[in-house]
């Protein structure tokens, strides 16, 4: 879903007030994004990452840590 205020979120329903600008992730939930612009989340079976659309390429440093403390079935 993308509409004229930038979000692009997939959840299982989705509400968006005073919103713009954001990445939302998680699918089989309800979505609420209220007072919050360029955001990222993203919702996996056993992780949630939350972050702004300006630091999403640090994730990698997300993935390094991981891999540093031998939990890879998070990756």
């Amino acid at each position: 879903r993308s509409p004229a205020d930038g979000n692009l979120i997939s959840g299982q329903g989705v509400f968006t007030l005073n919103a713009s600008g954001n990445y939302v992730h998680a699918p089989g939930k309800f979505v609420a994004v209220v007072g919050v612009n360029d955001i990222v989340v993203v919702e996996t079976d056993d992780a949630l990452l939350i972050t702004t659309r300006e630091r999403s390429q640090d994730v990698g440093k997300v993935v390094k840590h991981l891999d540093e403390k031998k939990l890879k079935k998070l990756v």
